[in-house]
């Protein structure tokens, strides 16, 4: 489909609300000016779940330090993991009512927030309180974050948005407890500078806020009937899109629940494995998955998102399968080669998920845009926690190889339930505009 085409039936409110084709029309450089938008708003997201995910590192100096018991840490996991996913309900409808703009700097505000409090925690209630603010910054910012990609994507080309969506989300969760890991390990005041690094590099995320316009007006009426719609509203997913939600979600939250597991436990399982307690060594784990699946979404150029989720829930499939051989059988290399599979099996499926349902988005369900794709992280994001939390409790009452052994085996059963679902159909049934330019 043409993008002019795909422009004039998105955006009813060219009259008066400037897009993609009259901000190119008004500047000479017009090209350049809604990519930069774009990249703003992917650099925004992804330096978000930076911040988020440094406590994953520091997780073992703050037992030291305040004296907690692994419970207590999957409580504060399960109290970010509820923080996030009410955040998620809210601001995603919130921003179709009042912009991207004021959800997104309110999670630069949260994340901020966040963070000042971890640099004075003195106590684990205050840990509790710093990671309650990450949990609301993030979900602030993912479905604003990818609503407003779908708004500022060159081209109105719906794959590239989610694309970035994706990649960002990943790549931060990545560097996250990398980078924290790292400077907690050899430089000084290892619970405080590394989330001053973040403060810094925050920075240009609030000039690309501030040079953000509003792609789309604030949606204060239903699409159908014209009533008043209320500023709060739990997302709802029309009727006709349904059936490509949920199958395209599944695998995504199961690839999530995954990543989990080697953000909460894996870190652990590897320092009792190999006697050690470098902290750049256990964050390595979590960082070396996000990393490939980083890869295998950037690789996915010119492949069917349907196609890259059945890819993908073979591969956590296999993973899980290798995680518990790992478990059986201690290995480092071959632990390392799972951690490769699990990462490129979270790739595929994540963005491939995240692609489709952007697609059916963008032709069937524009105006609930925020809402639809607030469901869609709200599911993958329980998909996170909820196994997390699970792994922990099992650790803590059964132990580390029991714990490992039972989550590889139902992930490894509800991957081969997913990749059913997704067999049944050859399609979506959408034809998603800009697919062919971004195949090319």
């Amino acid at each position: 489909m043409p993008p002019t085409t795909f422009r004039s039936q998105t955006t009813p409110t060219t009259a008066t609300t400037p897009t993609t084709a009259t901000t190119a029309t008004a500047h000479p450089s017009g090209t350049r000016w809604p990519a930069r938008h774009f990249h703003g708003v992917g650099y925004v997201l992804a330096i978000l779940l930076v911040g988020a995910n440094m406590p994953t590192a520091l997780y073992g100096i703050y037992r030291e330090d305040f004296g907690f018991s692994p419970v207590t840490q999957t409580v504060i996991f399960a109290i970010y993991a509820a923080a996030l996913v009410p955040a998620l309900f809210l601001f995603g409808p919130l921003s179709d009512r009042v912009g991207r703009r004021p959800v997104l700097a309110t999670a630069l505000v949260a994340g901020l927030a966040g963070v000042a409090v971890l640099v004075v925690a003195d106590a684990t209630a205050w840990l509790i309180v710093g990671r309650v603010l990450q949990g609301l910054s993030v979900g602030a910012c993912s479905a604003a974050g990818a609503a407003a990609l779908l708004d500022h994507v060159p081209m109105g080309n719906p794959v590239r948005a989610a694309r970035a969506a994706t990649a960002s989300t990943a790549a931060g969760a990545a560097l996250g407890p990398l980078l924290a890991g790292a400077i907690a390990e050899y430089l000084p005041h290892p619970t405080a500078l590394p989330y001053i690094f973040f403060a810094v590099a925050l920075v240009p995320g609030v000039v690309a806020l501030v040079l953000l316009p509003e792609q789309s007006a604030p949606r204060r009426r239903g699409p159908s009937d014209g009533t008043p719609r209320r500023l709060f509203e739990i997302p709802r997913l029309p009727r006709e899109i349904r059936s490509v939600f949920v199958r395209a979600t599944l695998p995504a939250a199961i690839a999530w629940a995954t990543v989990g597991l080697f953000q909460s436990v894996v870190p652990s399982w590897i320092a009792q494995l190999l006697g050690m307690s470098n902290l750049l060594i256990g964050a390595a784990a979590a960082a070396l998955v996000m990393s490939c699946s980083v890869a295998a979404q950037l690789s996915m150029r010119g492949l069917d998102p349907l196609v890259a989720q059945r890819i993908g829930t073979v591969l956590m499939f296999a993973g899980m399968v290798g995680l518990f051989v790992v478990d059986r059988f201690p290995s480092l290399p071959l632990l390392i080669v799972v951690s490769i599979v699990v990462g490129m099996g979270h790739g595929l499926a994540f963005a491939g998920g995240m692609q489709r349902v952007s697609a059916v988005v963008a032709t069937r369900a524009r105006e609930s845009s925020g809402a639809v794709l607030a469901a869609f992280f709200t599911f993958t994001y329980v998909g996170l926690g909820v196994p997390a939390v699970a792994a922990g409790l099992l650790v803590t009452y059964q132990g580390m190889s029991a714990a490992v052994a039972e989550f590889s085996v139902a992930a490894a059963i509800v991957s081969l339930i997913a990749l059913a679902l997704n067999m049944i159909r050859r399609s979506d049934g959408v034809e998603s505009p800009g697919a062919d330019s971004a195949r090319e």
